[in-house]
Parts: C-alpha cells; structure tokens; sequence
C-alpha cells in the first residue's frame, strides 16, 4: 500500500510536470511570446511526442538483460529536469530564433528523458496494481494533477495583468520543481522484471497481429493531440495572457475526465478510445465551423479536446498493460512507441508541407482522421 501511495504520488506530479511543460499549451505560448519562426510551433507536438517514443525499442532491447527497471527510469527523470533547467535558459537569455532554437533543442532532450520513464514505469505500475485496478491508477494520478494545476492557474488568471512578464518563467520554473519532486517521490519503488532465459534476451521482433493492429489504431489516434496547437495559434491574442486559461482547461479536463476514463478503461480499453475519439471529433467541428474569436469559447473547445486525449491516453495506456503480460508486454510498449514515433514525424511533415498549400484548414484532414481512428477500433482484439 505504501509503494502504491508514493507511486500515486509520483504519477500526481509527472502529469503536473506535463501539464505545466505542455507542447500545446506552455511550449507554444513560449515559442509565440519569444517571437520564433511560427514553423517551429507546428513541430511542437511531433518533436515532443516522437522524441519521447522513437528510442523505447532500443531502450526495450537493452532492458532484455537488466532486471532493474527503476534505475533507467530515474535516470530519465534527471534528464527531463535538466532540459527544463535548459529551457529556462534560451527563455531568460535569448529570443527570436535562437531562443526559439535552444528551446526546440531542449526539447528533444527532455523527450529522450521521458522515453526511458514512459517505458519503464509501466512495469513499476504493474507490479504495484494489479490487472483490473491498473486504469483506476492512472485516472487518480491524472485526476490529483489536474487539481493541483487548477488551483495554480487560478491565481495566474486572477493576477495576470500584474504577473504577464513573469509567467512563463513560472510556469516552467513550476514544471523543473514537479520534476525533481517526482524523482524524490518514486525513488523507494524498485522493481525487478523476469527477463526469461539467455536465449530469450536476444534481439528478435515475433508479434503477433495484436501488436500490428495497435499500432495501427493508434496511429490514427495520435491527432487528438496534434490538433492541440491549432486551438492557441487560431486565437488571436496575448500568448501569456492566453496561457493561463488554456492551462486551466487542461487541467480542468483532467480533473473532471481522468477517474471516469479509468474507470471505463478497466472495463473496456477499446470502448474508451471509441467514445474519446468522438468527443475530439466534436472539439474539432467547434473550431472549424463556430471560428469564435471569443476566448471563452476558444477555451470551453480545448477543454473538450483535453478530455478527449485523456481519454485517448488513458484508453491506449490501459489496453497495453492489459492485453499482454511480463517482457512481452514491456517490448509491445517500445515497439510500438516507436513505430508511433515515426508515424508522428511523417504526419508532422506532412501537414506542415500542406498547411501553405491548402484552401482550407488542416484540422478538416485530422478530423477525418480521427473518425477513421474510431471506426477502426473494430479490429483490435478484446484485452480483458
């Protein structure tokens, strides 16, 4: 019970740490307020994610022949709260590109960082809650995260007028202080994984088409979080100013969304990406077709969008656990973690070489998507 409590605890933080350090909310306000190139923004998302997913199957490789998970893991917090530190830096000191340069550099470091924790502690969350109570972990943590970011975004909107020039820097200084204290939180756990025999641990890939057709199905999935940065750059407006709120609605969302989509995913993994596939469907129709310039509305739209990625996040996260166990579910993670990686990147390039191009927003080419994305998760097999 008391590695559970210091595992909630540390989970509650690393999400308020991602909260915080946001490539759709944070790193934009940042990028926009610095004055970098506005291209560097569309490569938020696919450099935070992809960088956090591309190295997990060499990471899983290498963890065939090491046991202590939790090792790994740490070293990768440390890492995440060195770029942050990194991010400060290009902040204070620089603008324009080369801050804008410094900071996309920074992030690619703290991506690394958080591949080696994201493929780790899923192990450390399997050993301390077993199956059927694992998603009821990871709604809890994000449900505690999303109260402590609202109740520090509150002030921030109440006093912004006072605080405007100093936001980002607390925003970010807020995100290296919940970093450090996940690491002195989860420090106790340790967790041993059965790695098979000396013939098991070479390399070799033998899915079977459960992994294919997650991978697949989650591909599809990752523009719940692509079309995040499009709901800020869209709204005209002070990006410090804007920040706050957006912040508020994210957490907001976690709050309100995180227990509920636990809940659901321990029934049914699949049946929640279905239903938070439809609610981003509907966040993206809000922005296409109200085009409100209202600040009210641009937030209440990416409240629902918020809720959706959890969801999304929450629902994939549950079904990996679930639906294979030991090492095998370890390299289902990093395997394809980094096929999503790639995926990414390639949607990334994509949509930045056709938004010049297009007559008409991009957001309509992810919304059809993510509808593909929720009748597609027909074809993944039931992971209870």
């Amino acid at each position: 019970m008391k590695e559970k409590n210091l595992l909630i605890a540390g989970l509650s933080l690393n999400k308020l740490a991602d909260l915080l350090i946001s490539a759709k909310t944070t790193l934009t306000a940042v990028l926009l307020s610095v004055g970098a190139p506005l291209w560097m923004v569309g490569w938020l998302v696919p450099i935070r994610e992809s960088g956090a997913l591309l190295p997990q199957v060499f990471i899983s490789v290498y963890l065939r022949k090491h046991t202590q998970r939790h090792i790994v893991w740490r070293i990768g917090m440390a890492i995440q709260a060195f770029a942050v530190v990194g991010m400060l830096f290009s902040v204070i000191f620089f603008s324009s590109f080369t801050a804008g340069a410094l900071l996309l550099a920074s992030l690619i470091f703290l991506s690394l960082g958080r591949s080696a924790c994201s493929l780790t502690v899923k192990d450390m969350e399997a050993d301390v809650a077993e199956k059927g109570k694992r998603g009821n972990l990871i709604g809890s943590a994000s449900t505690i995260s999303g109260v402590v970011t609202l109740v520090i975004s509150i002030p921030l909107v109440i006093l912004n007028d006072n605080l405007s020039s100093n936001v980002l820097l607390l925003v970010l200084g807020g995100s290296l202080l919940s970093f450090v204290l996940t690491l002195v939180c989860v420090w106790p756990i340790k967790t041993s994984v059965d790695t098979g025999s000396d013939k098991e641990k070479t390399f070799s890939i033998n899915f079977d088409s459960t992994v294919y057709k997650f991978i697949l199905v989650r591909g599809l999935f990752v523009h719940s979080a692509l079309v995040a940065p499009y709901f800020m750059i869209e709204k005209n407006g002070d990006a410090q100013e804007l920040l706050p709120i957006y912040i508020g609605a994210e957490a907001a969302a976690a709050l309100l969304s995180s227990i509920i989509w636990g809940r659901l995913a321990d029934k049914s993994a699949k049946l929640t990406l279905r239903l938070s596939g439809l609610l981003a469907l509907c966040s993206c129709g809000g922005l296409l077709y109200l085009q409100s310039s209202s600040v009210v509305t641009s937030a209440f739209l990416f409240f629902l969008l918020s809720i959706a990625h959890t969801g999304v996040r929450t629902g994939r996260k549950t079904y990996s656990l679930d639906v294979k166990d030991g090492h095998e579910r370890t390299e289902l993670v990093g395997f394809s973690n980094t096929a999503i990686g790639v995926i990414l990147l390639a949607f990334g390039a994509l949509y930045a070489a056709l938004t010049p191009v297009l007559p008409f927003s991009v957001v309509y080419i992810m919304a059809l998507v993510l509808l593909v994305a929720v009748v597609m998760t027909v074809i993944l097999p039931s992971e209870k």
